[in-house]
Parts: structure tokens; sequence; C-alpha cells
């Protein structure tokens, strides 16, 4: 893996240093001193994965796609206040989250993206298929069609979760965030980000065992 600067240096002959070799947090601080190509780097890093996010809240492209703009857009307005000794990726999903369920309220609209929609939508954008998750080639024909059953009854499990314990799974299992970093998203504390995933996952836990088209 590409090892990142963490910090910019103030020395001249760092002037031509690729800006794909700095962190995002060494980024943010080139932008606050005025790099403005800071800013298209990280826009180049996050816009697919922010319009993602958006669109599993807002579940309309153009409207996701506005999104994306305003984020970064606040962003940059922001880039005085951006503490770098904190991770980037959840200050600006912070950011989004925040943007898209204030547009949510305006709009008096309240809708997820359904898991489904989300992998597939996640999926394309990592390997450019047009299918969501694929069971593993070795498999008979028959053991892929168990695999797919069984997928198929845990996205209708989890499309029934309540949105803030949706939310929840999405930021730790599809987006592979820490705990800290879903407390700082959702403005909870991490342990209580703990708690309410262990409840979550116990309660999917029961739900499958006690379903017999899961277990055969």
């Amino acid at each position: 893996m590409e090892k990142r600067m963490t910090k910019p240096s103030d020395n001249k002959a760092f002037d031509n240093t690729p800006r794909s070799s700095y962190s995002d947090e060494a980024l943010m601080s080139l932008l606050a001193r005025g790099e403005e190509m800071a800013l298209t780097e990280l826009v180049q890093r996050y816009q697919n994965e922010v319009f993602r996010f958006c669109y599993h809240y807002l579940r309309d492209i153009e409207m996701a796609k506005d999104a994306v703009q305003e984020v970064f857009l606040r962003l940059y307005i922001a880039r005085d206040r951006y503490d770098n000794e904190k991770s980037f990726k959840p200050w600006i999903l912070c950011i989004a989250r925040n943007l898209c369920l204030n547009e949510l309220k305006r709009q008096k609209l309240v809708h997820f993206e359904t898991f489904e929609g989300y992998v597939e939508n996640q999926n394309r954008e990592n390997k450019g298929e047009k299918e969501g998750i694929e069971a593993p080639k070795t498999l008979t024909p028959f053991e892929q069609l168990i695999i797919k059953e069984k997928q198929k009854i845990l996205w209708e499990e989890l499309n029934d979760l309540p949105e803030e314990a949706r939310e929840i799974v999405v930021l730790r299992y599809f987006e592979q965030l820490h705990a800290r970093d879903i407390a700082q998203i959702m403005g909870s504390t991490e342990g209580a980000v703990r708690t309410r995933l262990h409840r979550v996952l116990k309660y999917l836990k029961e739900r499958l065992d006690a379903r017999n088209d899961f277990n055969e």
C-alpha cells in the first residue's frame, strides 16, 4: 500500500510533491493555506463515496448529485475549522449526513435505500459490475441459488430495521467505519454506538434463527 504523507511540508522542495501522496488530513491543511488543488484531490478521492452515501438517504440521483456539490462547498467553507488531528472520512460523511437529513426534513421525506440497492451501487462503483453480490464461481448452481435466497432473506430483515439501526449497520459493515467514527457522524458516543450495534445484531440473529426458510 502506498504510504501517504501525514503532514504537508513548508519546504519549497516539496512544492512539486504529487497531491496523491498526501493523506486526507494533510490535504485539508494545504487547503486551509490556500492550496485549492488540494480540494481537487479530495473531490477525486471522495465524490463517488459521498454520492453513494447521499443517495442512500435521498433515493434520487439528481438530489444526490446536488448534495455532493453542496457537501464539498461546505467542506471548503469550513476548511479553517477542520481539526486535522481527527480522521477526515467521518468528518465529511457527517457533513453529508446532516445535509441529507435537513433536505429530507425540508421536503418531509423519509426514506432510505434498500440494502440490495446499496450493495449493488457499491459493487458497481468498486468493480464495474452490473449485478450485486455474486456467489463464488466454484459453487454449484444449486449452492449459488441457496446463497442468493439466504441473501434475499437477510435483506428483508435488514430493510425492516428502524432507520437509526439501519444507518448504523450501513456505516459499520458497508462503509467499514469504526464505532468512534460512527459516533462522530451521528453525534453520539462510541459506547452508545457499540451498544446499539450489539442489540441490532442480536435482534437480527434472533429473527433469522426463527425463520425456517433461512435455516434450511
